[in-house]
Protein backbone atom coordinates (compact mmCIF):
# COMPACT_ATOMS: atom_id res chain seq x y z
CA UNK A 1 0.00 0.00 0.00
CA UNK A 2 1.43 3.78 -0.66
CA UNK A 3 0.33 6.91 1.50
CA UNK A 4 1.55 10.32 0.25
CA UNK A 5 1.07 12.95 3.40
CA UNK A 6 1.31 16.74 2.22
CA UNK A 7 1.74 19.77 4.53
CA UNK A 8 2.92 23.33 3.67
CA UNK A 9 5.36 23.09 6.78
CA UNK A 10 8.20 21.99 7.51
CA UNK A 11 8.57 18.64 8.78
CA UNK A 12 9.76 18.98 12.77
CA UNK A 13 9.71 22.85 12.84
CA UNK A 14 6.99 24.37 15.56
CA UNK A 15 4.18 22.51 17.17
CA UNK A 16 2.52 21.46 14.03
CA UNK A 17 5.99 20.68 12.59
CA UNK A 18 6.67 17.99 15.16
CA UNK A 19 2.72 17.02 15.01
CA UNK A 20 3.55 16.07 10.98
CA UNK A 21 6.84 14.35 11.58
CA UNK A 22 5.31 12.03 14.20
CA UNK A 23 2.72 11.50 11.76
CA UNK A 24 5.08 10.59 8.80
CA UNK A 25 7.21 8.09 11.01
CA UNK A 26 3.67 6.55 12.30
CA UNK A 27 2.52 6.18 8.46
CA UNK A 28 6.13 5.34 7.46
CA UNK A 29 5.71 1.55 9.73
CA UNK A 30 2.46 1.00 8.41
CA UNK A 31 3.18 1.59 4.49
CA UNK A 32 5.12 2.61 1.74
CA UNK A 33 5.15 6.82 2.44
CA UNK A 34 5.63 9.49 0.35
CA UNK A 35 5.90 13.53 1.85
CA UNK A 36 5.19 16.67 -0.21
CA UNK A 37 6.03 19.62 1.91
CA UNK A 38 6.79 22.85 1.94
CA UNK A 39 10.53 24.66 1.13
CA UNK A 40 13.38 24.10 -0.93
CA UNK A 41 15.50 21.93 1.24
CA UNK A 42 15.10 18.11 1.83
CA UNK A 43 14.93 17.33 5.20
CA UNK A 44 16.97 13.54 6.87
CA UNK A 45 13.91 11.29 7.10
CA UNK A 46 14.21 6.96 6.62
CA UNK A 47 11.51 7.61 3.48
CA UNK A 48 10.79 9.99 0.49
CA UNK A 49 10.50 13.37 1.01
CA UNK A 50 9.82 16.09 -1.57
CA UNK A 51 9.70 20.44 -0.92
CA UNK A 52 8.02 21.75 -3.54
CA UNK A 53 9.09 25.28 -3.06
CA UNK A 54 7.28 28.72 -2.08
CA UNK A 55 4.46 30.55 -3.12
CA UNK A 56 6.46 34.09 -4.78
CA UNK A 57 3.43 35.75 -4.47
CA UNK A 58 2.70 35.20 -0.67
CA UNK A 59 6.35 36.10 0.01
CA UNK A 60 6.04 39.29 -1.92
CA UNK A 61 3.10 39.95 -0.15
CA UNK A 62 4.35 39.69 3.42
CA UNK A 63 7.46 41.37 2.00
CA UNK A 64 5.09 44.52 1.08
CA UNK A 65 4.88 47.15 3.89
CA UNK A 66 1.75 48.58 3.57
CA UNK A 67 0.18 44.58 2.68
CA UNK A 68 1.93 42.78 5.17
CA UNK A 69 -1.10 42.90 8.00
CA UNK A 70 -2.89 40.67 5.10
CA UNK A 71 -1.85 37.51 6.58
CA UNK A 72 -4.72 35.65 5.70
CA UNK A 73 -4.83 36.52 2.37
CA UNK A 74 -0.68 35.52 2.50
CA UNK A 75 -1.70 32.21 4.21
CA UNK A 76 -4.56 31.63 1.64
CA UNK A 77 -2.09 32.35 -1.78
CA UNK A 78 0.84 30.01 0.33
CA UNK A 79 -1.72 27.26 0.27
CA UNK A 80 -3.39 27.41 -2.63
CA UNK A 81 0.33 26.97 -4.43
CA UNK A 82 1.25 24.41 -2.43
CA UNK A 83 -1.98 22.25 -3.25
CA UNK A 84 -1.76 23.27 -6.86
CA UNK A 85 1.96 21.64 -7.00
CA UNK A 86 0.72 18.87 -4.85
CA UNK A 87 -2.27 18.13 -7.26
CA UNK A 88 0.53 18.24 -10.50
CA UNK A 89 2.87 16.00 -8.60
CA UNK A 90 -0.09 13.57 -8.04
CA UNK A 91 -0.91 13.26 -11.58
CA UNK A 92 2.24 11.03 -12.07
CA UNK A 93 2.63 9.55 -8.23
CA UNK A 94 0.06 6.80 -7.19
CA UNK A 95 -1.35 6.38 -3.94
CA UNK A 96 -4.08 4.63 -2.22
CA UNK A 97 -4.02 7.14 0.68
CA UNK A 98 -3.56 10.38 1.00
CA UNK A 99 -3.22 12.18 4.38
CA UNK A 100 -3.77 16.16 3.67
CA UNK A 101 -3.49 19.31 6.16
CA UNK A 102 -6.97 20.94 6.48
CA UNK A 103 -6.84 24.23 4.60
CA UNK A 104 -3.93 22.91 1.90
CA UNK A 105 -5.02 19.75 0.29
CA UNK A 106 -8.60 20.05 -1.85
CA UNK A 107 -7.11 19.71 -5.11
CA UNK A 108 -5.02 16.99 -3.90
CA UNK A 109 -7.29 15.01 -2.74
CA UNK A 110 -9.23 15.93 -5.83
CA UNK A 111 -6.33 14.38 -7.71
CA UNK A 112 -6.04 11.42 -5.86
CA UNK A 113 -9.76 10.14 -5.26
CA UNK A 114 -10.05 10.31 -8.83
CA UNK A 115 -7.33 7.90 -9.10
CA UNK A 116 -9.11 5.80 -6.36
CA UNK A 117 -7.38 6.72 -3.24
CA UNK A 118 -9.12 7.23 -0.36
CA UNK A 119 -8.77 11.04 2.08
CA UNK A 120 -7.71 11.73 5.45
CA UNK A 121 -8.08 15.28 6.27
CA UNK A 122 -5.36 16.21 9.17
CA UNK A 123 -6.86 19.02 11.30
CA UNK A 124 -4.22 20.47 13.46
CA UNK A 125 -6.88 22.96 15.17
CA UNK A 126 -10.40 22.66 16.24
CA UNK A 127 -13.20 22.84 13.44
CA UNK A 128 -12.22 25.96 11.23
CA UNK A 129 -15.34 27.69 11.23
CA UNK A 130 -15.02 27.43 15.13
CA UNK A 131 -11.72 28.71 15.25
CA UNK A 132 -12.83 31.76 13.01
CA UNK A 133 -15.08 32.43 15.18
CA UNK A 134 -13.03 32.60 17.95
CA UNK A 135 -10.69 34.57 16.39
CA UNK A 136 -13.38 37.01 15.20
CA UNK A 137 -14.64 37.67 18.61
CA UNK A 138 -10.77 38.05 20.24
CA UNK A 139 -10.39 40.94 17.22
CA UNK A 140 -13.45 42.68 18.55
CA UNK A 141 -12.30 42.14 22.16
CA UNK A 142 -8.73 43.68 21.29
CA UNK A 143 -10.54 46.56 18.68
CA UNK A 144 -7.64 44.98 16.57
CA UNK A 145 -8.17 46.62 12.32
CA UNK A 146 -5.53 43.51 11.41
CA UNK A 147 -6.35 41.20 9.17
CA UNK A 148 -6.12 37.90 11.15
CA UNK A 149 -9.19 36.08 10.60
CA UNK A 150 -8.95 33.32 7.77
CA UNK A 151 -10.20 34.11 3.92
CA UNK A 152 -13.60 33.01 3.07
CA UNK A 153 -12.24 30.91 0.43
CA UNK A 154 -10.08 28.85 2.46
CA UNK A 155 -13.15 28.26 4.74
CA UNK A 156 -14.70 27.07 1.44
CA UNK A 157 -11.93 24.98 0.30
CA UNK A 158 -12.25 23.50 3.87
CA UNK A 159 -15.70 22.49 3.80
CA UNK A 160 -15.34 21.03 0.31
CA UNK A 161 -11.76 19.14 1.81
CA UNK A 162 -14.72 17.97 4.73
CA UNK A 163 -16.96 16.43 2.18
CA UNK A 164 -14.13 14.66 0.42
CA UNK A 165 -12.30 13.37 2.89
CA UNK A 166 -12.81 9.54 4.32
CA UNK A 167 -11.80 10.51 7.94
CA UNK A 168 -10.96 13.31 9.48
CA UNK A 169 -8.09 13.10 11.90
CA UNK A 170 -7.86 15.63 15.04
CA UNK A 171 -5.21 16.00 17.98
CA UNK A 172 -7.52 15.66 20.71
CA UNK A 173 -11.08 15.01 22.23
CA UNK A 174 -11.49 18.98 22.81
CA UNK A 175 -10.79 19.61 18.87
CA UNK A 176 -13.18 16.20 17.83
CA UNK A 177 -16.16 17.93 19.89
CA UNK A 178 -16.68 20.99 17.71
CA UNK A 179 -16.57 18.81 14.64
CA UNK A 180 -19.32 16.84 16.10
CA UNK A 181 -21.44 20.21 16.70
CA UNK A 182 -20.84 21.05 13.85
CA UNK A 183 -23.17 17.91 12.50
CA UNK A 184 -20.26 15.16 11.84
CA UNK A 185 -20.33 11.90 12.66
CA UNK A 186 -18.25 10.41 15.22
CA UNK A 187 -17.24 7.89 13.46
CA UNK A 188 -15.84 10.02 10.99
CA UNK A 189 -13.65 11.73 13.09
CA UNK A 190 -10.80 9.88 15.11
CA UNK A 191 -8.34 11.59 17.67
CA UNK A 192 -4.57 10.90 17.31
CA UNK A 193 -3.01 12.60 20.68
CA UNK A 194 0.30 13.56 20.27
CA UNK A 195 3.91 12.92 22.39
CA UNK A 196 6.95 14.29 23.03
CA UNK A 197 10.29 13.68 23.98
CA UNK A 198 10.46 13.42 27.46
CA UNK A 199 14.24 12.44 27.23
CA UNK A 200 14.42 15.76 26.14
CA UNK A 201 11.89 17.74 28.43
CA UNK A 202 12.70 16.40 31.88
CA UNK A 203 12.67 17.77 35.52
CA UNK A 204 15.28 20.44 36.33
CA UNK A 205 16.22 21.93 39.71
CA UNK A 206 14.72 25.39 40.02
CA UNK A 207 17.36 27.15 41.70
CA UNK A 208 15.48 30.81 42.86
CA UNK A 209 12.53 31.60 44.74
CA UNK A 210 10.77 33.43 42.49
CA UNK A 211 7.06 32.15 41.85
CA UNK A 212 7.14 32.12 37.88
CA UNK A 213 4.30 32.18 35.46
CA UNK A 214 5.25 30.75 31.87
CA UNK A 215 3.73 31.35 28.81
CA UNK A 216 5.33 29.81 25.66
CA UNK A 217 4.29 30.37 22.10
CA UNK A 218 3.01 33.09 18.93
CA UNK A 219 1.12 35.77 20.93
CA UNK A 220 -1.52 35.50 18.33
CA UNK A 221 -5.56 36.10 19.34
CA UNK A 222 -6.25 32.74 19.75
CA UNK A 223 -3.93 31.87 22.15
CA UNK A 224 -5.50 34.85 24.52
CA UNK A 225 -2.49 35.93 26.07
CA UNK A 226 -3.62 39.28 27.43
CA UNK A 227 -6.60 37.27 29.77
CA UNK A 228 -3.18 35.45 31.19
CA UNK A 229 -1.74 39.04 31.43
CA UNK A 230 -4.98 40.00 33.49
CA UNK A 231 -5.23 37.30 35.91
CA UNK A 232 -1.67 37.36 36.63
CA UNK A 233 -1.64 41.20 37.45
CA UNK A 234 -5.14 40.26 39.29
CA UNK A 235 -3.88 37.71 42.11
CA UNK A 236 -0.57 40.15 42.61
CA UNK A 237 1.59 37.37 43.98
CA UNK A 238 4.80 38.80 45.97
CA UNK A 239 7.77 37.77 44.18
CA UNK A 240 6.36 36.59 41.08
CA UNK A 241 7.14 36.85 37.39
CA UNK A 242 5.30 36.50 34.43
CA UNK A 243 7.47 35.05 31.86
CA UNK A 244 6.07 35.70 27.72
CA UNK A 245 8.29 33.43 25.51
CA UNK A 246 7.76 34.50 21.88
CA UNK A 247 7.05 37.31 19.46
CA UNK A 248 3.37 38.39 18.64
CA UNK A 249 1.54 38.12 15.12
CA UNK A 250 -0.61 41.04 14.76
CA UNK A 251 -0.18 45.12 15.33
CA UNK A 252 -2.81 45.45 18.30
CA UNK A 253 -0.83 42.65 20.16
CA UNK A 254 2.66 44.54 19.62
CA UNK A 255 1.09 47.35 21.34
CA UNK A 256 -0.41 45.54 23.57
CA UNK A 257 2.45 43.77 24.50
CA UNK A 258 4.86 47.02 24.74
CA UNK A 259 2.37 48.17 27.34
CA UNK A 260 2.36 45.36 29.59
CA UNK A 261 6.34 45.43 29.53
CA UNK A 262 6.24 49.35 30.53
CA UNK A 263 3.81 49.14 33.41
CA UNK A 264 4.64 45.73 34.86
CA UNK A 265 8.40 44.90 35.82
CA UNK A 266 7.71 41.60 36.79
CA UNK A 267 6.63 40.82 33.22
CA UNK A 268 9.35 40.27 30.48
CA UNK A 269 9.13 38.75 27.07
CA UNK A 270 12.17 36.51 26.00
CA UNK A 271 12.42 34.48 22.13
CA UNK A 272 14.25 31.02 22.42
CA UNK A 273 14.60 29.01 19.62
CA UNK A 274 13.50 25.58 21.07
CA UNK A 275 14.76 23.67 17.70
CA UNK A 276 18.55 24.66 18.79
CA UNK A 277 18.25 25.37 22.22
CA UNK A 278 17.34 23.08 25.52
CA UNK A 279 14.10 23.47 26.35
CA UNK A 280 14.95 23.12 29.87
CA UNK A 281 16.41 26.11 30.41
CA UNK A 282 13.19 27.76 30.28
CA UNK A 283 11.02 25.02 31.98
CA UNK A 284 13.34 24.29 34.82
CA UNK A 285 13.30 27.78 36.09
CA UNK A 286 9.27 28.44 35.92
CA UNK A 287 6.70 27.13 38.38
CA UNK A 288 3.71 26.42 36.25
CA UNK A 289 2.84 26.87 32.85
CA UNK A 290 -0.33 28.88 31.43
CA UNK A 291 -1.64 28.30 28.66
CA UNK A 292 -5.25 30.35 28.18
CA UNK A 293 -5.91 29.58 24.24
CA UNK A 294 -9.96 30.38 23.39
CA UNK A 295 -8.86 27.94 20.89
CA UNK A 296 -6.23 25.32 20.34
CA UNK A 297 -6.24 22.12 18.66
CA UNK A 298 -3.53 20.87 20.91
CA UNK A 299 -0.95 22.76 22.68
CA UNK A 300 1.84 20.95 22.22
CA UNK A 301 4.04 23.12 24.73
CA UNK A 302 1.22 22.19 27.83
CA UNK A 303 2.42 18.39 27.25
CA UNK A 304 6.49 19.72 26.95
CA UNK A 305 5.80 21.65 30.06
CA UNK A 306 4.22 18.50 32.39
CA UNK A 307 7.65 16.77 31.03
CA UNK A 308 9.35 18.72 32.50
CA UNK A 309 7.76 18.58 35.72
CA UNK A 310 5.08 21.93 35.77
CA UNK A 311 1.83 21.34 36.37
CA UNK A 312 -0.15 23.38 33.76
CA UNK A 313 -3.08 25.85 33.37
CA UNK A 314 -5.21 24.88 30.52
CA UNK A 315 -8.82 26.04 29.11
CA UNK A 316 -11.72 24.15 28.06
CA UNK A 317 -10.99 25.10 24.49
CA UNK A 318 -7.83 24.17 24.33
CA UNK A 319 -6.93 20.18 23.86
CA UNK A 320 -4.50 19.63 26.02
CA UNK A 321 -7.40 19.68 28.72
CA UNK A 322 -7.32 15.77 27.33
CA UNK A 323 -4.14 15.09 29.24
CA UNK A 324 -5.07 17.29 32.24
CA UNK A 325 -7.06 16.14 35.61
CA UNK A 326 -7.89 19.18 37.66
CA UNK A 327 -6.23 19.26 41.13
CA UNK A 328 -3.90 16.58 39.90
CA UNK A 329 -1.35 17.59 37.03
CA UNK A 330 -2.62 21.03 36.88
CA UNK A 331 -5.91 23.00 36.45
CA UNK A 332 -9.03 23.25 33.46
CA UNK A 333 -10.64 26.61 33.53
CA UNK A 334 -12.87 28.42 31.24
CA UNK A 335 -11.78 30.27 27.95
CA UNK A 336 -11.62 34.21 28.51
CA UNK A 337 -11.80 34.07 32.67
CA UNK A 338 -8.65 35.76 34.59
CA UNK A 339 -10.29 35.69 37.79
CA UNK A 340 -10.19 31.60 37.24
CA UNK A 341 -6.84 31.98 35.98
CA UNK A 342 -5.81 34.52 39.18
CA UNK A 343 -7.49 31.98 41.32
CA UNK A 344 -5.02 29.10 40.27
CA UNK A 345 -2.30 30.61 40.23
CA UNK A 346 -2.96 32.19 43.84
CA UNK A 347 -3.59 28.61 44.99
CA UNK A 348 -0.49 27.48 43.46
CA UNK A 349 1.84 29.87 44.55
CA UNK A 350 0.50 29.80 48.59
CA UNK A 351 0.89 25.55 48.34
CA UNK A 352 4.17 24.73 46.94
CA UNK A 353 3.79 21.29 48.27
CA UNK A 354 0.87 20.84 46.31
CA UNK A 355 2.37 22.55 43.54
CA UNK A 356 5.78 19.86 43.43
CA UNK A 357 3.30 17.19 43.85
CA UNK A 358 1.19 18.22 40.92
CA UNK A 359 4.08 18.77 39.06
CA UNK A 360 5.68 15.00 39.89
CA UNK A 361 1.90 14.14 38.65
CA UNK A 362 2.57 16.17 35.47
CA UNK A 363 5.92 13.96 34.77
CA UNK A 364 3.75 10.55 34.84
CA UNK A 365 1.25 12.03 32.21
CA UNK A 366 3.71 13.20 30.29
CA UNK A 367 5.55 9.73 30.35
CA UNK A 368 2.13 7.63 29.43
CA UNK A 369 2.18 9.91 25.95
CA UNK A 370 4.52 7.68 24.58
CA UNK A 371 5.08 6.86 20.88
CA UNK A 372 3.99 3.52 21.62
CA UNK A 373 0.91 4.68 22.76
CA UNK A 374 0.89 6.83 19.71
CA UNK A 375 1.74 4.05 17.21
CA UNK A 376 -0.93 1.75 18.57
CA UNK A 377 -3.50 4.77 18.08
CA UNK A 378 -2.63 5.14 14.99
CA UNK A 379 -2.45 1.46 13.45
CA UNK A 380 -6.19 1.25 15.13
CA UNK A 381 -6.90 4.27 12.79
CA UNK A 382 -5.33 2.70 10.44
CA UNK A 383 -7.65 -0.27 10.09
CA UNK A 384 -10.92 1.60 11.09
CA UNK A 385 -10.21 4.08 7.94
CA UNK A 386 -9.47 1.58 5.46
CA UNK A 387 -12.45 -0.93 6.50
CA UNK A 388 -9.93 -3.74 6.96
Amino acid sequence: MKITLTCNTGLGTGGQGVCLANAAVGLSKLADLTVFCSGVKKPQADFPVYPLGYSELSRRLLATPLLRRRNDLAVLLSDLHFDRQVSRQLKSHSCDLIMGVAGQTHLGFQTAKARGAKAWLYCLNSYLPFMQKQIKQELKYLADPTVATMSPIMLQRFSRECQQADLIVVLSEVAKQTFIKAGFASEKVAVLSPFIDTNRFYPTAKTDNVFRVLYVGTIEPRKGLPYLVNGFTQANISNSELLVVGGTSTRALRIFMEKTLNQHSNIKQEFWDFSSADPTQVFGKSSVLVLPSVEDGFGLVALEAMACGLPVIVTSQCGAADVVENGVNGFIVPPRDPEAIAQKLTFLADNETTRIAMGKAARITAEQQTSERYQETLNQIFVMGNGY
